[in-house]
Order: C-alpha cells, then structure tokens, then sequence
C-alpha cells in the first residue's frame, strides 16, 4: 500500500477520534480581477458647483456583460468624478447618466462600449457632460 492510501485510511479512521481535523488546498490563489474606472466631467471641468447649477446629484452608472446581462450598477456622487469597480476580466458596456436627487435622468445616456477589463489592471474611460447634454 503507498503512503498516499495509508495516510488517507488512516486519516479516515483518525476521523472518528475526536480533534481529527481534515484540511484541504488546492493553490487556486484569488480569482482573477480588473478594475474599471469611470471618470466623468460637466463642461470638461470637475467643478462640484456645476452638479448643483445642472441639478446633478449622482452618477447612474450600469455595466453590462451582455445586451440584456446587467452586471452592477452604482451610484457616486456627481462631485466624486470618479467612480471605480473592480469586475471579473471580459468584454463589457455601460451607460452613464447624470440624474438627480429623484433619480430622473438630469443628461442624456452616455454609452460607453468595447470595455475590455483584464485581470490586474485599471481601465480608465472618461466621459464629458457638456451643457447640450443636460435634459
């Protein structure tokens, strides 16, 4: 009989005592992650006195996996101007819309497509609001 079946019998019957205890590792590591960050602008400028002057009180911000896949949504602050996700590496889209304290829609959708999120990395994609996009 090898090692490997004696020490599993034996661990098996060793089962039975009382303070046995079985461990497992199989050295998965974490699962693979990337990070996704939308940065926004009102007017190609971060002044927190335009998301009160355009009625802005945060970003809607979907991502999606698929047409129909939502994957999460969040909600920053309009003055963070900048929001990041950490997500699963892939292919995704998003639509960002600045609305207001009711959640009504205080732009137009801004879509955001061919998002690809690699496994360690910070993808970057910015976005501008500017006044002809305010509703």
């Amino acid at each position: 009989m090898s090692i490997g079946k004696t020490g599993l019998i034996a661990c098996a019957f060793g089962a039975l005592l009382p303070g046995c205890i079985v461990t497992t590792d199989d050295h998965r590591g974490p699962p693979p992650v990337g990070t996704l960050t939308v940065e926004w602008t009102i007017n190609g400028g971060t002044n927190p006195d335009d998301c009160v002057l355009y009625g802005a009180d945060h970003l809607e911000l979907l991502i999606y996996a698929g047409p129909d896949d939502l994957v999460t949504e969040v909600d920053p602050l309009c003055e963070d101007f900048s929001v990041s996700v950490d997500l699963d590496p892939g292919r995704y889209s998003a639509d960002a819309t600045l609305v207001d304290s009711i959640n009504r829609s205080a732009t137009v959708t801004a879509p955001l497509d061919g998002l690809l999120v690699t496994d360690g990395t910070d993808l970057v994609s910015s976005i501008d609001f500017p006044d002809g996009s305010f509703l």
